[in-house]
């Protein structure tokens, strides 16, 4: 059974989005049980670099705040013989299939929301909320 890095708002970083962010990529990389191939190309690609990384049973996530999933953005999945699967933002979108973990970044990143920035650092309802200023 796989395990869940649920968005924290802290992460044990300083408060600013970039250590937030940081902070959550450099544990994914750490983890002996992820596909660091995956995480590597992933950290490697600067729009999903400024979202927040999450996983959960070995699958790789992205979230637009810190504190809370936003479910607007593709995901990927691992398929048998290496391969990969990238949905969503459900598990009933597909996106397309990749035979490597390059290819499965640039589906997640094809499939980016309009105007998709770095990730908030708070809950979902600090996306959206009017005067807001989005970081630098």
């Amino acid at each position: 059974m796989g395990s869940i890095d649920a968005p924290s708002p802290t992460d044990g970083a300083e408060p600013g989005q970039s250590d937030v962010v940081e902070a959550a990529w450099q544990r994914l990389l750490r983890r002996e049980d992820m596909d660091t191939g995956l995480v590597r190309a992933a950290h490697a690609e600067p729009l999903l670099r400024q979202l927040h990384p999450s996983s959960s049973h070995q699958d790789l996530h992205f979230s637009r705040c810190t504190g809370d999933w936003s479910w607007d953005v593709p995901f990927v999945m691992h398929l048998p013989g290496g391969r990969y699967l990238v949905v969503g933002p459900s598990r009933s979108q597909v996106v397309g299939e990749a035979d490597t973990a390059e290819e499965a970044v640039a589906l997640v990143v094809g499939g980016l929301p309009p105007g998709c920035g770095p990730a908030v650092v708070g809950r979902l309802d600090e996306l959206d909320r009017p005067g807001r200023v989005p970081p630098t």
